[in-house]
């Protein structure tokens, strides 16, 4: 069936996988060369404009029929957006941040540490649960909030807040042996609250 016209918000709405496609093929050009003009390069562009979509199948129960439908793509393409340039920023920001406190004096000793430490970083991530990890890295490398990340990850706000603990708790045993001046400086970056 053909599911454009004035049912074609309904009919996602409902779940029809017909009308889905049909505002793909409609749109996606569009809500790409809104990602362009919004200054965003060709791979990013790509990137927003199939998480656009997808987030519009994922919330198609929210569609009002009663509003003109590109509208409503629009203006969750601009939200993705703005998010997404947040998240740079924070990352940016985090990023930083972190090699602001990580930077040694410049002697051999405290520079084959850094390097271990690093090392010891890089194998505790490796050894968190995906899911924990995951949620780390959203925290204390992307930045994100608590809610942020549940929003993203589709689950509640005590979850992460559990991952959060059960990672910190395992890097406070990788760095157990470390020196006290760089490990506390560590420990105190994967303790600080997540930036909002």
């Amino acid at each position: 069936m053909n599911c454009l016209g004035p049912e074609i918000a309904k009919n996602l709405q409902n779940g029809c996988q017909k009308a889905f496609e049909e505002v793909y093929n409609q749109y996606h050009k569009k809500i790409f060369g809104f990602c362009i003009k919004y200054g965003l390069n060709q791979s990013e562009a790509e990137e927003i404009t199939q998480i656009v979509f997808i987030k519009v199948w994922e919330n198609r129960n929210k569609i009002d029929p009663e509003k003109k439908l590109y509208s409503y793509i629009l203006t969750m393409s601009k939200n993705i957006i703005i998010d997404s340039f947040k998240a740079k920023i924070k990352y940016q920001a985090a990023k930083e941040y972190q090699m602001n406190f990580m930077k040694p004096v410049n002697n051999v000793e405290q520079n084959i540490h850094l390097t271990e430490l690093q090392s010891s970083i890089e194998e505790a991530l490796t050894k968190l649960p995906e899911r924990r990890r995951e949620v780390f890295e959203l925290s204390r490398i992307q930045g994100l909030s608590n809610k942020e990340i549940a929003n993203q990850l589709g689950i509640s706000i005590k979850t992460v807040e559990n991952h959060l603990n059960l990672a910190l708790q395992d890097f406070k045993e990788v760095f157990k042996e470390e020196k006290v001046g760089i490990g506390l400086s560590v420990i105190l970056f994967l303790c600080q609250t997540p930036i909002l």
